[in-house]
């Protein structure tokens, strides 16, 4: 069995059931002015609206990579494009959903 980047074993319902938990509870809103600095370090990854954010940052924390790159391949999960950057920094308010999965933050329209 497996290990999380925290240590923790993977693949056990518990251990499963408790990262979702502790994630929902870390799950916040910001708007964009909030997530510049992230950008500035190349750490924001947009989720898209179809997926669950919370599950997302699950597949991530426990390296399943080929659901992270299944996602990728999509365009479901990938770096903020130009105009949608340029888009934000007109309505710098938007709201963003956001967890991190260190080092990155993964956003998700809100």
């Amino acid at each position: 069995m497996g290990r999380r980047r925290d240590g923790q074993a993977v693949g056990t319902a518990a251990a499963q059931r408790d990262l979702r938990q502790k994630l929902q509870e870390e799950l916040d809103t910001v708007d964009w002015r909030a997530l510049r600095t992230q950008l500035r370090r190349d750490s924001v990854i947009l989720v898209a609206p179809e997926l669950d954010l919370v599950e997302v940052v699950c597949c991530v924390a426990e390296d399943r990579a080929a659901v992270v790159a299944g996602w990728i391949a999509l365009g479901q999960l990938r770096k903020p494009g130009v105009a949608e950057l340029a888009a934000w920094e007109r309505e710098l308010a938007k709201p963003f959903r956001v967890l991190i999965a260190a080092p990155y933050v993964l956003v998700q329209q809100a």
